[in-house]
Parts: structure tokens; C-alpha cells; sequence
């Protein structure tokens, strides 16, 4: 079926260079799709208005807020992150409000994906389904430690504007408004918990299971990455001899002074030639860039610590000693700039 769709996604300014190197990814491979962006701060929104995108559509919190009251009745009781999570389904329905197409998708984005191949194979997968979602395919020795974060990543998720589709979107956001925080319990975990229940509650969920759809740090070590030459450009980069990889999701991926850190160690997932060269490689070059040419009108921004209190100082030691690590075990790229203010 083809059919229109749109992009949703949130950051504030400390992801904005991520946001922007995503926004390159889908244009540099012939997507013009409209891309609506929750920024969650005001630097985000003047920088994203300056740049003169006609795809790009800019809300706050406070349109979310408007839209969507009941938000205001639990941000007080949730931190900073849990309440971003708790906002993911909201902005789906927001942008489903906006599509009068009942075959129109509306597809959350994490910010820190960068497509390697044309956007529109993935919304293609999606077929004539109502709702398209994607597993981690954790190997088999990560699977005890991390299936208590969902069977499903909510990195990529369609949603078409027909009964299905509303309906799931509906629920998911109810369920967020009930439950939403940043620790696994009884089945749920944040706003990603809940798609595990998709396929059983509602008719038309396909699961999209192309090898190189949301290939990520945590699922590298169950799949080979070779290339393919194609021409004088860039080689493509096939997973397991045969899907070419559509995107990938550089999760936790981390400034650490000249280095930007991955977590293939977090994982234990090994980084191959492949994919340093053809895939962390690139995309470092193209996020050094923007977050260069972001620094030069906010200097000061930075990415927000996870967790609160004791948890997020014990958070950001253990992600320190990690990250020291990673660097002396080649797990991590050289920044080709200067090394970013302190």
C-alpha cells in the first residue's frame, strides 16, 4: 500500500545536533516527508525555526500540554525523562490529529537514528498493517539481562490513521499516562514496555523484521556486516550477506572529550572494521559537524543527566569507568573537531 507519512520526534537542545544529522539522513536519501519535532526546550525550537526547513513543524511541551491536559496531572510526580516518555504517544496522536488520510502513518523516530538507505523500504514493510513495530533481537546470552526492557525497541513506530492504528496509539497513551517511569516493573518498562502488548490486544500489528531495520549496539553481536560496492559511492553495508542496513540506532553513543564513546561494550558486542568504517564513522563525521555548527550559537549546551539524586551520580560514575574503558578497547571514534568546551 503506498500511502503519505509523517515523522515525529523530540530532543532538546543538548540532542540537537542529533536531530539534525537524522533530518540530513532522510533528506540525503530522497525523503521529504513533514518530520514534527517536540522540542523540548526553547534553544531547540529558535534554532529549528531559524533553519528555514519547510519539512520541519515545531511544538513545545506546552502545545502537547493544550492538547493532551491530563499530561500537567502527572508531571510532577515523574522526572524529567519519565515525563518525555510519558509524552511519546501523545505526540503520535497529536500528528494523527493533523492527518485526515485514513492511510496516512504517523512514525516516532528516536532522535539519535541516521538512515544508511531510502526511509520509505521501512514504511513499506509496513504493508496494509495497521501499526508496525520492531524487536531488539538481543542475542541470546544478552537476552535474561535486557528482555525486562521490552521484547520491542520504540526507536521506530508506525502508526496508520485508521481504526487499528487510533485505537493502539490511544491505548498506549492511556497506559503512559497510568505507568511510565525509567525502571522495569511487572512487564512494563517506560513507554517501551507497552508495545510488547500490541500484538495481542490489537488486529493489524505487524512485527517489521528486516535484519537491517533498527540495527543497533545491542543486537550487532547476532548479526555479519559486510559491504557492497555500488559505483564511486559510499559502499552499501549488508546484514547477514543479504538486507541492506536501513538504519541504524547509535544508542548511548557519548561525548568524552575528543572521543565520542559508543556502548558496543555495554553490550558486549565487538566493533568490527565494518562497522567503525562504514557505519559509526560516517555518522560521527556528520554529527561532529552539526554539533560544531550548533555549538557556535549555544556554546553551552549539554546533554541532561539521566537520573535523580544518588542514582543518577552512581549512573554517571559507572558511565564514566565505562566510558574510559571503551576508549582503551577501541569502542569508541576520534572527533575530527576540536575538543567541545567544557
Amino acid at each position: 500500500m503506498t500511502a503519505s507519512y509523517a515523522y515525529c520526534t523530540y530532543f532538546d537542545s543538548g540532542y540537537l545536533a542529533r536531530g539534525l544529522a537524522l533530518f540530513e539522513s532522510l533528506a540525503s536519501r530522497g525523503d521529504t516527508a513533514e518530520i514534527w519535532v517536540l522540542c523540548l526546550d526553547d534553544e531547540t525550537k529558535t534554532y529549528l525555526d531559524s533553519c528555514g526547513d519547510a519539512r520541519l513543524h515545531t511544538i513545545t511541551t506546552a502545545d502537547i500540554e493544550a492538547y493532551e491536559p491530563r499530561l500537567l496531572t502527572v508531571k510532577s510526580a515523574r522526572s524529567r525523562m519519565e515525563y518525555i516518555f510519558t509524552c511519546t504517544p501523545q505526540l503520535v496522536r497529536f500528528v494523527q490529529a493533523k492527518q485526515s488520510d485514513p492511510t496516512a502513518v504517523a512514525i516516532y523516530l528516536d532522535a539519535d537514528l541516521y538512515f544508511f538507505d531510502d526511509p520509505a523500504h521501512v514504511v513499506g514493510a509496513l504493508e496494509t498493517a495497521s501499526v508496525g513495530i520492531i524487536e531488539h533481537r538481543y542475542p541470546r546470552r544478552l537476552e535474561r539481562r535486557l528482555l525486562k526492557y521490552g521484547r520491542f525497541n520504540v526507536g521506530w513506530v508506525g502508526f496508520r490513521n485508521d481504526e487499528n492504528g487510533r485505537g493502539c496509539a490511544d491505548w498506549w497513551a492511556e497506559s503512559c499516562l497510568d505507568w511510565c517511569y525509567d525502571t522495569p516493573e511487572d512487564g512494563r518498562y517506560a513507554d517501551q514496555g507497552y508495545l510488547d502488548e500490541f500484538p495481542t490486544r490489537f488486529d493489524g500489528v505487524r512485527v517489521l523484521s528486516d535484519a537491517g531495520f533498527d540495527l543497533a549496539p545491542w543486537n550487532t553481536g547476532r548479526h555479519t556486516l559486510t559491504t557492497r560496492a555500488v559505483g564511486n559511492r559510499r559502499p552499501d553495508v549488508l546484514v547477514d550477506g543479504r538486507s541492506p542496513l536501513a538504519f541504524f540506532h547509535f544508542h548511548g553513543l557519548r561525548e568524552r572529550g575528543r572521543w565520542f564513546v559508543t556502548s558496543q561494550l555495554l553490550y558486549h558486542s565487538s566493533m568490527t572494521s565494518v562497522l567503525r568504517k562504514h557505519v559509526y564513522q560516517p555518522y560521527v563525521h556528520c554529527l561532529d559537524r552539526h554539533r560544531r555548527a550548533v555549538r557556535l550559537h549555544l556554546p553551552h549546551v549539554g546533554v541532561a543527566r539521566r537520573g535523580k539524586g544518588l542514582r543518577g551520580v552512581l549512573f554517571g560514575f559507572q558511565r564514566w569507568v565505562i566510558d574510559l574503558v571503551s576508549i582503551a578497547s577501541g569502542n569508541a571514534i576520534r572527533s575530527s573537531g576540536l575538543t567541545p568546551p567544557s
